[in-house]
């Protein structure tokens, strides 16, 4: 394979494992769906325009998810500029987008790789009751719903329905800091 058609691959690979995580990722930060699509679009766009890089990348989720970050960021900013300068904003949504802005540039960038993140994903769910990890991992890796849980494990929906809150209540708290990066993995 020629290393540009070898690249191109690369890309078309990294295409179509990232994109819907980067726009679920982006899409919690921005206000519409439109403007998400949009920066992980220009995102892509840059990566195609600088295929050289796919060769450097060690680690392409930490890559990506950088790039989408500060593209976030650029946009929030621009928009707080925008709209101070036009209208201004309903103390709700001025607050939220303050919040969406102060939570991405104190995202920790200690974490180099999702890698990482699984790591303490999969130690914290070590820690939850084996009965509500068992119920939390039919219902998120193999995708069952809730009836179908219950039905299988021979209990009641509304166990399946507790079990789960108190799943992603531990798991909330326990990785608080490494929200934005669980859209990569889950």
């Amino acid at each position: 394979m020629q290393p540009n058609l070898k690249i191109q691959k690369s890309f078309s690979d990294i295409y179509s494992i990232y994109y819907m995580k980067m726009l679920r990722f982006s899409r919690t930060y921005v206000s519409t769906e439109e403007d998400a699509e949009n920066i992980v679009q220009d995102t892509f766009l840059y990566l195609w325009e600088h295929l050289e890089l796919l060769e450097e990348i060690e680690h392409p989720d930490a890559f990506l998810f950088t790039l989408i970050k500060n593209r976030c960021l650029n946009f929030l900013k621009h928009q707080s500029y925008i709209q101070a300068k036009t209208c201004p904003l309903k103390a709700d949504e001025e607050l939220e987008s303050q919040l969406n802005l102060y939570a991405l540039q104190q995202f920790d960038e200690a974490v180099s790789s999702i890698s990482e993140v699984e790591e303490l994903l999969k130690q914290t769910m070590q820690k939850l009751p084996e009965r509500c990890r068992e119920i939390f991992l039919l219902s998120r890796i193999e995708g069952l719903k809730y009836k179908e849980i219950a039905e299988r494990l021979d209990i009641s929906v509304n166990t399946v329905e507790n079990q789960i809150s108190i799943a992603l209540r531990k798991l909330k708290s326990e990785l608080k800091e490494y929200i934005p990066l669980l859209i990569f993995i889950i």
